[in-house]
């Protein structure tokens, strides 16, 4: 079976670890399959999707609703992220993607108080690795 349109908004919030798996999935699905991400994922890193959607999963249920008590915080995140930067460059047009794709899956897939949050700190997320990795801020929206 094909999927020949956007997923079916859930109309609901972000607000328990079901949906924030469903974000996820949706996001990171996305992400890996962008032409702009895709050679990250195929390319220069081997990645055990099961494994790397528990460890997300993980992060924004950390950020969105405080659990697990050891989450990765954004700085950990962050620094996973660097050997990628170092061998093919990460550009604000890359964060400009990076902050489309999420907002198009929020948008398309739920709406609230929590989604909100996931979208301020998504950006700020954005904002921090690429200032970090880069030495220049994306713009904040």
């Amino acid at each position: 079976m094909s999927n020949t349109g956007p997923p079916e908004h859930r109309g609901r919030d972000l607000d328990d670890r079901g949906e924030i798996v469903e974000f996820v999935t949706r996001f990171y699905r996305d992400i890996a399959q962008d032409e702009r991400f895709h050679h990250y994922f195929h390319t220069l890193a081997a990645v055990d999707w099961h494994a790397h959607t528990l460890e997300l999963t993980d992060f924004w249920a950390g950020m969105l609703l405080g659990e697990p008590e050891d989450h990765r915080d954004a700085g950990e995140v962050i620094e996973a992220h660097r050997w990628l930067h170092d061998a093919d460059a990460f550009d604000e047009a890359l964060f400009d993607r990076w902050l489309e794709i999420l907002n198009t899956t929020l948008d398309d897939g739920w709406a609230g108080p929590m989604t909100d949050t996931a979208r301020r700190r998504g950006h700020g997320l954005a904002w921090a690795m690429a200032k970090r990795l880069t030495g220049h801020a994306t713009r904040r929206t």
